[in-house]
């Protein structure tokens, strides 16, 4: 479930409810993604009252992501070209903390 907001220069940014998997590993999580969710992306249940994040990038390719996390949220900038190969239906990303 996303809501969509748009600041003034049009960059989106989406509050996520997304599905969060704990991974098994102590320390890391996985946030699944469908394939349309990109750019400014808002986790509120990830703010830094929860947990502290120390990384977040692409399980498929461990390419890191750019993120910031704060008292509203984990925020993570997904970029809209990054490729998702063998299936369109979305991309996992891992969450160290």
């Amino acid at each position: 479930m996303t809501n969509e907001l748009m600041n003034p220069s049009t960059t989106k940014i989406r509050t996520l409810e997304p599905i969060i998997f704990y991974s098994g590993k102590d320390d890391e999580l996985q946030i699944f993604l469908n394939e349309k969710e990109y750019g400014e992306l808002i986790i509120k249940s990830l703010s830094d009252s929860q947990l502290k994040v120390k990384e977040v990038f692409l399980q498929e390719t461990n390419e890191k992501l750019e993120w910031k996390q704060d008292y509203k949220g984990l925020r993570i900038s997904v970029p809209e070209g990054l490729e998702i190969s063998g299936s369109s239906m979305g991309r996992v990303l891992k969450v160290t903390f």
